[in-house]
């Protein structure tokens, strides 16, 4: 095995690039080496360098890419437990887990107090520690499970904001992972299942999905359009997946009594929006806001093969063409880009 490899980092202020000769991690106790096999683009992974989201602490220089899958080549001291051996396919879900301050404790190991992040994806090898690992069927084909990361953070939307049978439903963005949101909706029991998004190719790639309505919130008043839709009632439940900040009004207006709008997006950290309390208290909604969980990832991994992976991921680029892969991405004309490693 070479000494280096190629990697994606953030190099400097504003600045991600691919790198040729990054030494290759070297594996912890309690940790293994993974030969990335395709690892997933994100708008976090954007958004940490251009708004200091999530990682507004962080500073650079530092390896990027925090959705993928591989296989294990190495495993260090103490992994003896883990149930993995090397040449097993793993999905990468999660941090390095302490176990012992007071938020692992409460089962919140996303919440402990200094948190060591995860990512690092972005290249042909990562080490990530034992708990974030999580094994794939050795006959499955690898490359669906490179989006686990992103549908455990989905799945710890629905047990904060879940859908019952019936509930009309309001998808807010069908982007990287707003068109895994909508998959998950759909097979939901949900009804009235509406979509807005602005770029034609999504609102017709949400209506291949299983969409029953587009909308198109530049050229039709989305609040009009959605309670037309809804008959005057509005959504049940309303998921806002853009991180677009003129998106939060219409979800407000149109959230139904009793009903829910949940927030799943990253904003930008200085957006504020102010919320008339009164309008919210007469029809007792409610809004809600998801991080994540690690301890989704085994659910995650087990529906990875009842997802529309085939729509849901739209291209595919090697680690070398990773400035063609990012400006496609900003584009935002596909939903999920893989990067083979």
């Amino acid at each position: 095995m070479a000494d280096t490899m190629k990697a994606v980092w953030w190099t400097e202020p504003k600045k991600i690039e691919l790198l040729h000769d990054v030494p290759i991690p070297e594996v912890q106790p309690g940790m293994a080496k993974i030969k990335i096999a395709y690892s997933a683009l994100c708008a976090t992974d954007f958004h940490q360098v251009s708004m200091g989201v999530m990682n507004a602490t962080w500073t650079q220089p530092r390896p990027m890419g925090h959705e993928g899958c591989g296989v294990i080549v190495e495993l260090g001291p103490d992994t003896e437990n883990s149930g993995l051996k090397v040449g097993d396919k793993v999905a990468i879900c999660g941090g390095n887990r302490c176990g012992v301050c007071p938020a692992c404790k409460r089962g919140l190991p996303m919440c402990m107090s200094g948190m060591r992040g995860f990512g690092g994806v972005f290249a042909e090898y990562t080490v990530s520690g034992i708990g974030g690992l999580h094994k794939i069927p050795d006959d499955a084909d690898i490359r669906p499970y490179a989006i686990t990361e992103p549908l455990g953070c989905i799945l710890r939307c629905f047990d904060l904001s879940p859908i019952q049978n019936g509930d009309s439903v309001l998808v807010s963005g069908v982007g990287a992972i707003g068109s895994i949101m909508l998959d998950m909706v759909i097979k939901s029991g949900a009804v009235k299942v509406t979509v807005s998004d602005p770029i034609p190719e999504k609102r017709a790639l949400a209506l291949a999905m299983g969409a029953q309505y587009v909308i198109d919130p530049v050229n039709e008043d989305l609040v009009a359009r959605g309670r037309e839709i809804t008959d005057g009632a509005g959504f049940n439940k309303i998921y806002e997946v853009s991180g677009v900040p003129v998106t939060v009004q219409p979800c407000l207006d149109l959230v139904a009594r009793a009903g829910t709008a949940t927030f799943f997006a990253v904003f930008p950290p200085k957006f504020e929006h102010p919320i008339n309390l009164h309008t919210l208290y007469l029809k007792e909604a409610g809004i809600r806001f998801v991080f994540t969980h690690w301890n989704t990832a085994p659910r995650a991994v087990d529906l990875i093969p009842r997802l529309q992976t085939d729509k849901i991921i739209g291209k595919e680029y090697d680690l070398a063409d990773w400035d063609e892969a990012a400006a496609m991405f900003e584009k935002s004309i596909y939903p999920k880009i893989l990067l083979k490693c």
